[in-house]
């Protein structure tokens, strides 16, 4: 783990660690109210009873926990007994209808934006006329690399989308952040427990959130590629503000330009992360350039690809095949894992030899 997290995990630990044995109620269904279901269950193996949401435009199954706030008018189960997550603003409405229930701040019912932001929950005036270093305003959300940006003034997790893009690779698809919640399940089901000698390469890292949440991860060796100039300028900046010194690091390493250039660089890695980032003809030079890695360096190599749309690539390559697939809770929910041809993994056991 990184200790740049120890702090938020710590404030998370320290509330939801009281709820053992007892019936939890999250209110609020956003990203915050999600990132909290996932890492109570994750970390703690705790789940939800209730899920009150006010937000039902996502069409979500009827199967779910989910009420209203009505549902603090009932006499239902044992709901007066349970143990109240805030993931929303705790506004006066929401107080009166958490007191008038008989719940008390900070014993049985708990805050958890004020918890994670304190008094600071909600971002303002941060917006700039370049969409690149533009902040995101209103609510913030209880996450990793919201958490990164509330205590170092780094830049994730705003969107940028492919038409605000300067230097025109084509294929190119928007930025979007993604972290510990998504990528974690991922790695957990690829039975990946990185060792001394692992390293992951991320194509089109983006901002560096994903190369942050590989070395949260474990990882000891971590690298990525990323075209758009401004992006990785973005990248290399939230580095600096955490601290991280990219040129007296040798296990992290992020490269500015084109992906389907990378090639000697490749022989370092044996993880490789697509989070669908171009077109098939980059993709391609891509996957060909893993290949002929493997030529140079015969070792076993996993390919994790999301949102697989030219999976047949990868197959069509002759040197990987496909060993799971899966679903994740994530915008883009299937997932492909390859690993290298057992001829490729046994030649390089040789050579090692």
């Amino acid at each position: 783990m990184l200790h740049l997290f120890d702090e938020f995990r710590e404030r998370l630990d320290s509330i939801m660690i009281k709820a053992f044995k007892k019936r939890i109620l999250l209110w609020g269904y956003g990203y915050t109210g999600r990132f909290l279901e996932w890492y109570a269950d994750y970390y703690h193996s705790i789940k939800m009873d209730f899920i009150i949401t006010e937000d039902w435009s996502k069409g979500l199954p009827y199967n779910f926990p989910l009420f209203r706030d009505s549902l603090f008018d009932f006499d239902y189960a044992d709901v007066e007994d349970a143990v109240v997550w805030l993931a929303v603003l705790e506004d006066e409405s929401v107080r009166k209808k958490l007191e008038k229930s008989g719940y008390i701040k900070g014993r049985t019912y708990y805050n958890f934006l004020e918890i994670i932001y304190g008094k600071d929950c909600v971002c303002s005036d941060r917006l700039t006329g370049d969409i690149f270093k533009r902040r995101k305003t209103g609510t913030r959300d209880v996450q990793f690399m919201e958490w990164l940006e509330y205590q170092y003034d780094c830049n994730f997790v705003s969107a940028i989308e492919s038409s605000e893009f300067q230097d025109g690779m084509e294929g190119a698809h928007s930025y979007r952040v993604t972290t510990q919640k998504e990528i974690f399940p991922i790695l957990d089901k690829c039975h990946c427990i990185p060792g001394k000698d692992d390293a992951i390469f991320d194509f089109g890292c983006g901002k560096g959130g994903a190369m942050l949440t590989f070395l949260d991860y474990g990882f000891q060796k971590v690298g990525g590629v990323e075209f758009e100039t401004q992006i990785y300028e973005e990248l290399i900046s939230n580095f600096r503000k955490l601290d991280i010194d990219l040129d007296k690091n040798k296990n992290l390493s992020c490269m500015h330009g084109d992906a389907a250039a990378v090639k000697t660089e490749l022989d370092d890695y044996n993880w490789f992360y697509y989070f669908d980032p171009f077109q098939e003809s980059i993709f391609r030079k891509t996957i060909d350039n893993i290949c002929e890695s493997l030529k140079r360096k015969p070792r076993k190599v996993h390919i994790i690809n999301i949102n697989p749309k030219y999976h047949y690539v990868i197959t069509g390559s002759g040197c990987f095949e496909l060993t799971n697939q899966f679903c994740v809770a994530m915008r883009q929910k299937v997932v492909d894992v390859f690993v290298t041809k057992k001829e490729y993994e046994i030649a390089g056991r040789k050579n090692a030899v």
